[in-house]
């Protein structure tokens, strides 16, 4: 019985032991990821992997990003009512209505109507 005893007792010793070394081993870890020094070298991974936030975009690439927000919809629905309909009135402005325009005619015309400035 007395030797059982020994046993158990190592038995638990190494499984205490085999427990405080892996707590120690996280908490090593966790220690590394804080301070001054892990903040630089973590910021230093973020940018060597190429991935670029709403700060860093510029042009299409940010204008699809705000595109798929949410609270951005109700204005992109209007933009694009409005480009649409820009773009149809584009197409309809013949050479007829360039003709019978007098902004058109004066600025970009022959300046047939140019007489009143």
């Amino acid at each position: 019985k007395n030797c059982n005893t020994m046993s158990n007792d190592a038995a638990k010793y190494e499984e205490v032991t085999n427990y405080f070394k892996e707590r120690m081993a996280q908490s090593k870890k966790i220690a590394a990821t804080r301070g001054k020094e892990a903040r630089i070298q973590a910021h230093a991974a973020k940018m060597a992997s190429g991935t670029k936030t709403w700060r860093q975009m510029k042009g299409l690439p940010l204008m699809a990003h705000e595109m798929g927000h949410i609270g951005n919809r109700p204005f992109m629905i209007g933009f694009a009512s409005f480009t649409a309909l820009c773009l149809y009135a584009q197409s309809k402005f013949s050479d007829e209505a360039k003709a019978e325009s007098e902004y058109w005619s004066t600025f970009h015309g022959t300046g047939k109507k140019d007489a009143h400035h």
